[in-house]
């Protein structure tokens, strides 16, 4: 808070660290006190008499219930045994024997914990075996059986018939009737309290005098009951604190100066009945009441001086009530309230000309809570020396000290700054000034001597340190208050290990990060090219450096010699990188970024010799941090040249920028390699797996790392991108030797790297001429093969125990080097051979034909070499052919599949496809392979079935009927071929059976199916140069032909149709008629092939009426003849739909020719088929309905 009024951040960073020295300092001492035995008698005696008290009690409860427990079970089972089971007549009546107590399923253990932690270890809590026992008690004799008690009755027939009546029946009106009568006697009775008028001053005296009685109540009854009368006058005075402010805030009857007094005298009189009868909560409600008043009564005028009178009036009560009374939460309200109320007074309306006026009462509220916080110290003494220790009064006045004790000069102080600032030096004048008070006060309290008080001393001269300290930034400057904190910091170590402080050696510590804030607070950051990132001062860093390691090495040595606790010896570590820290400022200041990220390097070898030389352990980490901020740094200062064209290189800073690059790089490599080296020999000839270091694993990745950056001070990124993929070789080929997981992960990304160079920086088509393109993406894609082909090896490969790389083998690692190295090969060779083709002709016209031959050659040479080296993941990645081959035939899609030597392509990919597939199954799995063969189908199909109807379209016309029988001719021979048996006992068709028959032929026959529906609805079946003859035209054939092979391959497949395809069936059939028909009557009575002129032609309606009626005789007659209800039902809803159409349709054609024919043949036809053909007998049997 105090930082934040000074308006800077080190402020608040310096205060913030100086209340935790504090707030840790108490915490220190309070433990130190809370760890010394106690002298007086502990008070744990009692709780162990009432604890045994409460055990022996317990235990006499479970004896009791374990007692009437077994009385109950015997009474029960006595009871029911004459009634199920009679003796018999000559065995003699059996003795009474106790029945054994059965034991029971949940007993209450008394865990020892619980008394071991209100007791001392004397104290053993009572063993299980000293409880006593329950003795047998003698056999109850059985009471006789009582009869069952008849079932209760339902509360609805116990009540009487009228409350019954009025809960569960009668007239629900009536009930909503009642209660909205209810209503409104309430609504009346407001009514009438709203219209009697009473005088407002007659209702405020009523009030004043019940509080007035309730407080004399409380009075009377203070000697009888004391809780209760208190609670009743603190009823009383707030009923008075209420009445006054609501007279002046409601209603107005009071002016604001009245009412600030009279609320002045409820507060006064509430502090006097608390002090008169010890009771601390008459006080604390008081106090409240005081404090809240002015801002309760507040009407926003600039009226300091009766504020601060007021707050002087209640703060001398306060004090004088701390004189007699050690009441710790009123000196909290008192303090609170006064620096609240007069910190809101000087944010909204302090201005300079009013410091006469808060100067004053500033000192005075500073010094009464200052003294009060001393009085609280000598009467919680004072009253605690007749009952408890004075370890005890200490804790009570620590728990003082952190509220008033430190937050007195701190919120005092802050409040100063708002007065001072205008004054030359003034804030630092003023924090000299309090702390000479502190440093007094400290003096006159260690003269008294008194036990319990030297604590509260000690934190009066903490207090004077910190405001000394905190005079020096508020009147020197940032880099000589750095510097300043600094010596003095190493001297206040010094003097704390003198004196075997550990208080003031955190202390000193912590004005020691204080001095860093500063000195980083006074460093300027400089951004200007060709200079030093950092400006400053040299000297306040040395000291800082000299300071820290001095401070480092004090600590080392009290390490050494006493025991000092775990967080001094952190905050030593602290001390010595915050050293190490500020002599790395220099190199900053003095040298360029590259170079000062160079030093930074460098500066980490003798650390690393001090570690290992000199057994420093500490040493070790601060060197790897070194490493790691100088590789950052360095990172930091990489930029692109202002000329990105041309040949210029990918990073700016030429030669400098390589150097140090490589020089920060080689110092990194030597001291991890040396270290690896030797660990190596030691673990091979141990038969040991490495356990490298996250320094090693960085420090051999990083060097690499940056040995590659530096290329790039001489090289463009196109050069890069031809260079990196290559080199990643060699260090996938050395992580695998050493077993190193992080320069495997750099082999492997140094690829990607190269791939984004490429994509950033695209070659230009100059750059394509010299072949930049082709021998970048010919790298990655050999580059990548390469380290497949290493961790290929690597996994086939024995290396001693623990040094084989398992990585290799985790997916998808083995799948994807070799698959994206095939990739970039292939998009080398195809663009390449795209811009030589260019070059000579239209490179789109043979585009395909380079592509095929491409993926063809590629294939070839990967499953040698798969078979070869028994590479199973390039094996596997081989049937990649096939995809390839069907991308290469979409992207150029439209043209004759036999265009381009795609005659002779083409069928040498169909026996390289063949070839393959009899590979495969030793690379993929069989579900892989059976769809390979599935799409293999599919591909060479789809190309035939392309050129079949290509090829007629351009002979015969788009639309003919050639064009679309020959859509139809490829799928419905190869459903036919695949229905013969000797094309199912060959191969692939006999090892793939599935795949081909179902799997693949599936799609087809749908698409076949689709293409009878299509085809019927859209095409005219047009034969020229033949003539159209129903049924003898290629359309219909082939239409007949399909649904030919489409049943010999369902009946190969399944044998049998099932309904649901027989209905499908029979609905195609009668959709292909239908199309017969229409065909017939557009070309042999000129009906336009248009939907709505075969809808207009009477000829066509009759037509399609006389020849469904008849297809539905003839299903009917069907259906009676083989007793099949459901062929006959199809036929007599076909009817009927010819019915319905003949009185929709037909019937508009008023006095037409065709009409008559339709209803005369229609009816004749359903004349015949209800006399031949009724409705056939249910079936009987399933052998029947079969």
């Amino acid at each position: 808070m105090l930082g934040a009024v000074m308006g800077g951040a080190e402020g608040a960073f310096l205060l913030g660290v100086l209340g935790a020295a504090g707030g840790y300092f108490w915490a220190q001492r309070g433990a130190k006190a809370a760890g010394k035995p106690a002298t007086a008698e502990s008070p744990s005696q009692a709780a162990i008499a009432e604890l045994r008290a409460l055990v022996q009690a317990l235990e006499r409860r479970l004896l009791t219930a374990e007692t009437e427990l077994r009385s109950l079970r015997q009474q029960l089972q006595a009871g029911a045994a004459p009634a199920a089971v009679q003796d018999p007549p000559d065995m003699p009546a059996p003795v009474s024997v106790p029945e054994p107590v059965p034991e029971p399923a949940y007993e209450p253990v008394y865990e020892p914990v619980l008394v071991a932690a209100a007791v001392p270890a004397a104290a053993k809590p009572v063993p299980e075996s000293d409880l006593p026992l329950p003795l047998p008690l003698p056999p109850v004799p059985p009471r006789p059986v009582r009869a069952p008690a008849p079932p209760a009755k339902p509360l609805r027939e116990r009540l009487p018939a009228p409350i019954v009546q009025l809960i569960w029946g009668g007239n629900t009106l009536v009930k909503i009737g009642v209660f909205i009568l209810f209503l409104g006697f309430v609504f009346l009775l407001r009514y009438t309290a709203e219209r009697v008028t009473v005088p407002i001053e007659l209702r405020y005296a009523g009030v004043a005098l019940a509080g007035a009685a309730i407080l004399a109540l409380g009075w009377f009854l203070r000697q009888r009951r004391r809780d209760y009368a208190l609670a009743l006058q603190g009823m009383g005075v707030g009923v008075f604190y209420l009445s006054c402010l609501a007279a002046v805030k409601m209603h107005g009857l009071i002016a604001p100066e009245a009412g600030f007094g009279l609320l002045a005298l409820v507060a006064l009189l509430g502090a006097a009945l608390a002090v008169l009868q010890n009771a601390p909560a008459l006080a604390i409600i008081a106090a409240l009441e005081g404090f809240a008043s002015p801002v309760l009564m507040s009407s926003g005028s600039n009226r300091p001086v009766p504020l601060f009178l007021y707050l002087t009036i209640l703060d001398l009560g306060i004090f004088a009530i701390a004189w007699f009374k050690a009441w710790r939460v009123l000196n909290l309200i008192g303090f609170v309230g006064t620096f609240a109320l007069a910190a809101g007074w000087a944010d909204k309306y302090y201005s300079p000309d009013q410091y006469g006026i808060a100067q004053p009462f500033l000192i005075l509220f500073f010094l009464l809570f200052a003294f009060i916080g001393l009085l609280f110290a000598r009467r919680t003494l004072a009253e605690s020396q007749g009952s408890a220790s004075p370890l005890q009064a200490l804790k009570a006045v620590g728990r003082v000290d952190s509220a008033l004790v430190f937050g007195t000069p701190i919120t005092a102080f802050g409040l100063q700054y708002l007065l001072s600032r205008d004054f030359y030096q003034g804030p630092a004048l003023s924090a000299l000034v309090l702390a000479g008070f502190y440093l007094l006060l400290a003096r006159l309290v260690f003269q008294r001597q008194k036990p319990g008080l030297a604590l509260l001393a000690e934190a009066y001269a903490i207090v004077a340190a910190i405001f000394v300290t905190l005079a020096i930034p508020l009147g020197l400057e940032g880099q000589w208050t750095g510097a300043a904190w600094a010596v003095e910091g190493a001297g206040m170590f010094w003097l704390g290990a003198r004196q075997q402080r550990p208080y003031a050696r955190l202390l000193a510590l912590l004005v020691l990060f204080g001095a860093a804030c500063k000195l980083l607070g006074a460093t300027v950051v400089d951004m200007t090219p060709g200079t030093p990132l950092l400006t400053g001062s040299l000297i306040g860093p040395l000291l800082l450096a000299l300071s820290a390691f001095t401070v480092w090495a004090l600590q080392r040595r009290l390490s050494a010699t006493e025991r000092a606790p775990v967080t001094q010896r952190h905050l030593g570590l602290l001390a010595l990188w915050l050293g190490v820290g500020a002599g790395l400022l220099l190199p900053w200041q003095l040298l360029q970024p590259p170079f000062a990220a160079l030093a930074t390097a460098l500066l980490a070898l003798p650390l690393q010799y001090l570690w290992q030389q000199r057994g420093l352990a500490e040493f070790l980490p601060l060197s790897h941090a070194l490493r790691l901020l100088a590789v950052g740094s360095f990172l930091c200062t990489l930029h692109r040249p202002a000329d990105v064209g041309g040949e210029a290189a990918a990073l700016a800073s030429g030669w400098r920028g390589a150097l140090a690059a490589g020089l920060i790089a080689l110092s990194i490599l030597g001291g991890a390699l040396w270290s690896m080296l030797a660990q190596r020999r030691l673990w091979l000839a141990a038969q040991q797996a490495p356990q490298w270091s996250w320094a090693q694993q960085l420090g051999l990745a990083g060097g690499l790392g940056l040995l590659h950056l530096a290329s790039l001070f001489g090289l463009g990124w196109n050069e890069a991108a031809i260079l990196w993929p290559l080199t990643a070789v060699g260090v996938l080929f050395l992580s695998l030797r050493m077993r190193h997981d992080a320069s495997a992960c750099l082999a492997l990304a140094l690829p990607l790297c190269a791939l984004g160079f490429l994509l950033l920086d695209w070659p230009s088509p100059a750059q394509q001429a010299e072949h930049r393109l082709f021998y970048a993406l010919l790298g990655l894609g050999l580059g990548l093969l390469a380290q497949a082909w290493l961790m290929a090896g690597e996994r086939q490969q024995k290396r001693p125990l623990g040094w084989a790389n398992t990585w290799t083998a985790r997916q998808p690692l083995p799948w994807l080097l070799p698959g994206w190295g095939l990739a970039a090969w292939l998009l080398a060779w195809h663009l390449e051979g795209w811009r030589m083709l260019s070059l000579a002709a239209p490179a789109g016209d043979w585009a395909l034909a380079l592509d095929v031959v491409l993926i063809l050659g590629s294939s070839v040479l990967a499953s040698w070499i798969a078979r070869r080296r028994g590479w199973l993941e390039l094996g596997a990645i081989s049937a990649a052919t096939l995809p390839g081959l069907i991308v290469a035939g979409l992207a150029y899609g439209g043209e004759l599949p036999s265009q381009h030597w795609g005659w002779l392509l083409w069928p040498l990919a169909l026996a390289w496809h063949l070839r393959l597939l009899r590979e495969l199954p030793r690379w993929l799995e069989a579900r892989l392979c059976a769809g390979l063969h599935v799409l293999g189908c599919w591909f060479f199909a789809a190309l035939a079935t392309l050129e079949a109807g290509h090829r007629a379209g351009l002979a015969f016309g788009e639309t003919s009927g050639w064009a679309m029988a020959a859509w139809a001719g490829v799928p419905a021979l190869l459903a036919w071929a695949l229905s013969r048996p000797g094309v199912q006992g060959r191969w692939p068709v006999q090892a793939w059976r599935q795949a081909y028959l179902e799997w693949a032929m599936a799609p087809l026959a749908a698409g076949l199916l689709a293409w009878l529906w299509l085809g019927n609805l859209l095409c005219d079946g047009a034969a020229a140069p033949l003539p159209y003859l129903p049924l003898l035209n290629p359309l219909e054939l082939a239409q007949a032909l399909s649904l030919a092979a489409l049943l010999a391959w369902w009946r190969s497949l399944y044998g049998g149709l099932r309904p649901e395809l027989r209905a499908l069936l029979a609905a195609t059939a009668l959709a292909l008629i239908t199309g017969l028909v229409l065909r017939s009557v557009h070309h042999l009575a000129g009906v336009a092939w248009d939907w709505e002129a075969l809808w207009a032609s009477r000829l066509a309606q009759a037509a399609v009426s006389i020849v469904w009626a008849l297809c539905g005789v003839l299903a009917m007659v069907w259906g009676n003849r083989r007793l099949s209800r459901a062929s006959w039902a199809a036929g007599a809803v076909l009817l009927g739909v010819v019915v319905a159409k003949l009185l929709l349709v037909e019937m508009a054609d008023r006095g037409g020719l065709y009409r008559i024919v339709s209803f005369i043949g229609v009816g004749v036809l359903i004349l015949v088929v209800g006399y031949f053909a009724p409705v056939p007998g249910k079936v009987e049997n399933k052998e029947q309905a079969a």
